[in-house]
């Protein structure tokens, strides 16, 4: 392999034996070496790929800025997390995960850290990523010899509901973590009683929930009316949990100037009346 062209002295360009432009990361490895000069491949301790030229493009614009040190540790926080959750992660990822390390240590070291408002709601409605979040955090602070607490641990899970859902930054989970979060207090507070994850027929309402409003911030509308029957029928026969339903939808409507559908509804109601039942 040849070298395209030098980062810094631990990241240079490269092309692979499929002429695919790639990134190498490895101590030493672009020490005065300048464009044409070939690699020392035993120094590369990891190789960047990326399918999507965009984001590729991206991704060579904050190695300016980000360390190698920063970007090994982003990699193998996000092998990590595709193991633990069990998913695919978007490779937008490789984007801003080592940029929000690179500036959390940054402020961690210039104390200007600061808390992480939706902490509760994360560890509530995504337990897995916060967990995740949690190990990712642990591997930081041994790495680079700092003590950042589990409000990182939080927006670390951020990334990893971005990613695997794709989403297009944190203001857009932040605000899906918002609507969670109004629409389980609507429910909780017409029922009287707090909803929890440990709970089967709470976790369940929940995760219905976690879904339905990734589904309506991304503006997609899955309803057929094939069910328009079948709605009619759980409408008469959990009366309470429709009005339920009915202040959730004016809610929305008024707040986010969304309108639920007949399908949407009527996995709502299905849902409250085994929390009702529950009760």
């Amino acid at each position: 392999m040849i070298i395209n062209s030098v980062i810094n002295n631990n990241v240079v360009m490269s092309t692979d034996a499929n002429d695919e432009e790639c990134i190498l990361v490895g101590k030493g490895i672009g020490f005065k070496a300048v464009a044409g000069d070939p690699i020392d491949e035993g120094k590369i301790q990891k190789k960047f790929m990326l399918a999507d030229k965009g984001i590729m493009a991206k991704f060579k614009r904050i190695l300016e800025e980000v360390s190698a040190e920063e970007l090994l540790v982003s990699s193998e926080i996000i092998s990590m997390a595709k193991q633990q959750l069990k998913t695919t992660l978007n490779e937008s990822i490789y984007i801003t995960l080592p940029d929000h390390i690179h500036y959390v240590i940054q402020r961690y070291r210039d104390y200007e850290l600061i808390n992480n408002s939706f902490l509760w709601d994360i560890k509530h409605y995504y337990p897995k990523e916060f967990v995740v979040g949690n190990s990712a955090i642990q591997l930081i602070n041994e790495r680079f010899g700092i003590e950042l607490d589990e409000n990182e641990s939080g927006f670390l899970a951020f990334h990893f509901i971005n990613a695997a859902n794709n989403f297009d930054g944190t203001q857009n989970m932040e605000r899906v973590t918002t609507i969670i979060h109004e629409i389980i207090n609507i429910v909780s507070y017409s029922l009287n009683y707090p909803i929890e994850t440990d709970d089967i027929n709470g976790y369940r309402f929940i995760t219905h929930v976690k879904f339905f409003v990734q589904k309506m911030v991304n503006r997609t509308n899955t309803d057929d009316n094939s069910g328009e029957d079948l709605f009619e029928l759980v409408k008469q026969k959990y009366r309470e949990s429709y009005e339920i339903v009915q202040h959730i939808n004016q809610f929305l409507s008024q707040s986010y100037h969304y309108q639920m559908t007949e399908s949407d509804q009527l996995y709502f109601m299905m849902h409250i009346h085994r929390l009702r039942r529950n009760k």
